[in-house]
């Protein structure tokens, strides 16, 4: 019986149960484009590597969207360099109520000796398919072997990125010459938001003269900073005659753990049963506030104590204002366009993230700390506990519309995995 190669999102777990089996009589076909990802690699950051709730480890790897897209396209093999429990580091085990703990056991933002370990499951071989680190820029991803990390500047996490690195890159590569060398036959390419991201999170804006400065020097990199090296990857995946895939960089306002801070005056009653005032100044405050750091940092400090939506240009207190908000926005709507035009000059797909998480912002409510610290998904379906990186749900979005953008450009028909949408409920149960 021969099947054929039209699947539907329903029969996929139906034929990756078949297709364990073997038999004369059954031969299985993937999707149209399945030739493509007989080499697929990807370069990223954290979202590519699995990063979630603070943490990563073999569990959350095997959920990143280049492995689910991998899966839905059923290609031979997707390897990925999968780490031991609990982690490196280890996710923070929701609800934060909880402490917040880590998987290790250690409480948050405390790492466990577990959590430095670092190591690989067993008969992990490098280079495998999936080379995304954990915070890396495009220049890291160009330049940084596991050796070089050594004498990188760097300041933030810098023993973690190190052991990171030796676990996830062979000796002498980097991500791009790893790509390289397994000759691919399609490659993704999702890097761009370190360059942006610590401004959002810290709310402080410093821009980087070059990549080799120290990180505690600066919180965002110039478009003239990042495009060289941008485009020295675009040259290195030409190089190979492989197919590709560019993801946009999202902006503020899809990181959905930022809210105004009007929300948190809305909320004063509940931050007062902590023994937190909210300051008038939140009332009817439009300034952009990254709720994950700002909340908990309000919680561990001595009580009782005040919460100001008041931003400090000069201090990381996780507030933007609207004028900086449209600066970083706009820095990032710089990089997008660049590598809009990339992927269109090279006949590339290109994924627009911020269209692909639209569903992610429609479905955000006002902040509440209540949610916030008794929900397993307090930031909705699709964000972790850390306000920032996927969940599972959020990861298959994205796999999705990376199907999508493929299929538009190469003519694949590489299935959806439709995940139900979730009740309030089920996410605060």
């Amino acid at each position: 019986m021969k099947r054929t190669r039209f699947l539907s999102a329903g029969a996929i777990g139906l034929l990756v149960s078949l297709a364990g089996c073997k038999s004369d009589n059954v031969h299985i076909t993937g999707p149209k484009g399945q030739e493509a990802f007989a080499k697929y690699v990807s370069l990223g950051t954290s979202v590519s590597m699995g990063y979630m709730n603070e943490g990563v480890y073999y569990a959350t790897q095997q959920t990143a969207w280049p492995a689910l897209l991998a899966h839905q396209a059923f290609a031979p093999s997707f390897t990925e360099p999968l780490l031991q429990g609990p982690g490196c580091y280890s996710p923070i085990i929701p609800p934060i109520s909880l402490g917040p703990k880590r998987l290790s056991g250690a409480s948050y933002p405390t790492i466990a000796a577990s959590d430095q370990i670092c190591a690989l499951i067993a008969n992990t071989q490098l280079p495998t398919n999936n080379v995304a680190v954990d915070g890396a820029t495009t220049y890291h991803a160009l330049r940084v072997t596991p050796e070089s990390t050594v004498t990188t500047p760097t300041t933030i996490d810098s023993d973690q990125r190190k052991r990171l690195y030796k676990a996830i890159l062979a000796s002498g590569k980097t991500q791009v010459t790893s790509m390289m060398a397994q000759n691919p036959t399609l490659v993704s390419v999702e890097l761009g938001a370190n360059e942006a991201l610590r401004a959002v999170t810290s709310g402080i804006l410093i821009p980087a003269a070059a990549y080799r400065q120290p990180d505690n020097t600066y919180t965002f990199y110039p478009t003239s900073v990042w495009q060289p090296q941008y485009d020295a990857i675009v040259d290195s995946i030409t190089k190979t005659g492989a197919k590709a895939l560019l993801l946009s960089v999202p902006l503020i306002p899809n990181i959905v753990g930022v809210y105004p801070g009007d929300d948190f005056y809305r909320d004063s009653a509940a931050f007062a049963s902590f023994g937190i005032t909210v300051s008038s100044d939140c009332n009817g405050s439009t300034n952009s506030i990254f709720a994950f750091s700002k909340v908990l940092t309000a919680l561990a400090t001595p009580k009782p104590n005040t919460f100001s939506c008041t931003d400090n240009p000069s201090a990381a207190d996780f507030i933007l204002t609207p004028s900086d908000t449209a600066f970083v926005n706009g820095l990032i709507r710089a990089m997008n366009t660049h590598i809009a035009a990339e992927a269109q000059s090279h006949g590339w797909a290109y994924l627009e993230l911020n269209t692909a998480l639209a569903d992610f912002i429609a479905r955000k409510t006002h902040f509440s700390l209540s949610t916030f610290l008794t929900c397993n998904r307090p930031f909705g379906q699709y964000i972790g506990l850390d306000g920032v990186h996927p969940t599972l749900d959020g990861q298959q979005a994205i796999a999705n519309a990376a199907a999508d953008a493929l299929n538009t450009q190469y003519g694949f028909e590489i299935p959806k995995n439709v995940r139900p949408v979730l009740s309030p409920a089920q996410l605060c149960p």
